[in-house]
């Protein structure tokens, strides 16, 4: 199955404006999240660019971002089980003043 992802801005130096990843059916989000994350770790590291803030997971849960699929938050997030054709999307929510 094919899953389409739109970056975050905070990625998009990293890794462009999106991506489709394939899937086996039954692959669930936590799976998408940690390949997503390998990805932009390794651009960061051959770019010298720090990615702490740009990562989806920190200790398996989300780090500072929402999560969508298809315009809609998952119910059961990590566990969440793909579909193809799926679109998942990130938002980072940042605060100051």
């Amino acid at each position: 199955m094919k899953i389409k992802v739109n970056y975050d801005f905070t990625q998009q130096e990293l890794v462009g404006k999106d991506d489709i990843f394939e899937f086996a059916e039954g692959t669930n989000l936590g799976e998408l999240l940690r390949l997503v994350d390998a990805r932009i770790v390794e651009k960061g590291r051959n770019k010298g660019i720090d990615t702490a803030y740009k990562t989806t997971l920190a200790n398996n849960q989300l780090n500072g971002c929402v999560v969508f699929i298809n315009s809609s938050a998952p119910e059961n997030m990590l566990e969440q089980l793909l579909h193809d054709g799926d679109t998942v999307e990130f938002v980072y929510g940042f605060c100051g003043g």
